[in-house]
C-alpha cells in the first residue's frame, strides 16, 4: 500500500560501529533535523546490522532495502549509482586537510609554500577514498591500504611522510594516538569534496524530503548552529587562516556541484 503524501514510513541509516560515534553522531543528527525540518511523518532506524561506509553505498545501490539513506564524499560514480542531496553536510570542511606526521618530521615541510613542493613527499589515504584519486590527479604520489586503521602504521614506521585528514577529524585521532603523531602547523590543503546524503533510486520522495529539511534549516539557522556545535572547537584550533593554503584541483567533481552557492561552504 503506497504511503501518503509526507509520509516517509521507515527510514534505515547505517548502524555505527558503537554507541557513540563521534563520526556518525553529527549527520544523523543532521539527518533527523532535516526530516523535522520537512514536516514528514517518520521513523528512523538503525541498519539491522554494523555497515561501514563502502557497505552503505553499495547496499543502497542495490537498492537491498537493507538501508534508505547513508552518507559520504561524493564523486561521478555514487552520483551515477545514487540520489545525491547536494547540500554539503559539513560545508565542505573534509576538503579542508592538514598533514599528520611524525613529530621529528614536522620541520621537513616548512619550505613547503607550493603545490610543485609538495610532490617530494608521500602521502597516504585509504584505497578506496575519493580523495586518493583527487590527490594523484594532482601530481602527489599517494600510498593506499584498503584499511584505516593501517594508514598510520604506514606514517608511524616511516613508509609515508604525511597523512593529510581534515580538519574535522584529526585532532580526535591525534588525541587517540598519543604523541606518536602530530598536525603539521604550517600547512593546508583545500579541493571541493562535499559530504551529502544519498538515497537509494527508487526513494526520490526521501531525497526531496531531505533537500526541503536542509533548506529550511539553513533558512532558520538550524543548520548553521549544528555546525557550529560540531565543528567550532576543531576550527578553533586548526587556524587555517594562519596556514599556507594549497589550492588542489577535484578533476571527479561532479558538475551539478553548488560551487556558486557560497553560504553551503566554509571559508576561513
Amino acid at each position: 500500500m503506497p504511503l501518503g503524501p509526507g509520509n516517509l514510513g521507515l527510514i534505515r541509516f547505517p548502524r555505527p560501529s558503537r554507541e557513540f560515534d563521534p563520526a556518525t553522531w553529527y549527520p544523523l543528527q543532521v539527518l533527523r533535523a532535516a526530516l523535522e525540518s520537512s514536516r514528514s511523518v517518520f521513523q528512523l532506524l538503525p541498519s539491522a546490522s554494523v555497515m561501514v561506509q563502502s557497505r552503505t553505498l553499495l547496499e543502497l545501490a542495490n537498492a537491498s532495502g537493507l538501508i534508505d539513506v547513508g552518507w559520504g564524499m561524493t564523486n561521478l560514480e555514487r552520483e551515477r549509482a545514487l540520489l545525491p542531496v547536494r547540500i554539503p553536510l559539513h560545508k565542505g570542511l573534509f576538503g579542508w586537510r592538514v598533514l599528520l606526521v611524525r613529530p621529528d618530521k614536522a620541520d621537513a615541510f616548512s619550505q613547503v609554500t607550493r603545490l610543485s613542493d609538495l610532490r617530494r613527499f608521500r602521502l597516504a589515504q585509504a584505497a578506496h577514498w575519493p580523495d586518493t584519486e583527487i590527490l594523484r590527479a594532482n601530481g602527489l604520489p599517494v600510498v593506499t591500504s584498503s584499511h584505516y586503521e593501517s594508514l598510520f602504521g604506514l606514517l608511524v614506521q616511516g613508509k609515508v611522510d604525511a597523512f593529510p585528514r581534515s580538519v574535522a577529524e584529526v585532532w580526535r585521532e591525534v588525541g587517540r594516538r598519543g604523541e606518536a603523531l602530530a598536525v603539521e602547523p604550517t600547512l593546508a590543503l583545500h579541493y571541493r569534496a562535499p559530504i551529502y546524503f544519498f538515497v537509494r533510486r527508487d526513494r526520490p520522495e526521501l531525497a526531496d524530503a531531505l533537500e526541503t529539511g536542509l533548506r529550511d534549516m539553513q533558512r532558520s539557522g538550524r543548520f548553521e548552529r549544528l555546525f557550529q556545535q560540531q565543528h567550532d572547537a576543531d576550527l578553533q584550533r586548526s587556524q587555517l587562516a594562519a596556514r599556507h593554503i594549497i589550492e588542489l584541483d577535484n578533476p571527479g567533481l561532479p558538475p551539478k556541484t553548488p560551487v556558486h552557492e557560497a553560504d553551503l561552504w566554509f571559508r576561513p
